[in-house]
């Protein structure tokens, strides 16, 4: 069996929180780009957490664990 391995995708900062939807936005296309670079691996579980620091300072990150 092939041993598990974790890419961890991660975008934030100092973001009014009326534009969190690009936020989401912008991870989707990383996401999306690094699974199209990785055809042949198998996601085995996906992890999300989220922050809201001080003056909507948003943390949006996206773990992807996968076996290649």
């Amino acid at each position: 069996m092939k041993p598990i391995q974790v890419e961890i995708f991660y975008d934030g900062g100092h973001i009014p929180s009326d534009r969190f939807e690009s936020i989401i936005s912008s991870l989707s296309r990383k996401i999306n780009t690094w699974l199209q670079a990785h055809p042949d691996i198998e996601i085995v579980n996906i992890l999300q957490s989220e922050s809201q620091g001080a003056e909507n300072a948003w943390n949006l990150t996206v773990s992807l664990f996968y076996r290649a």
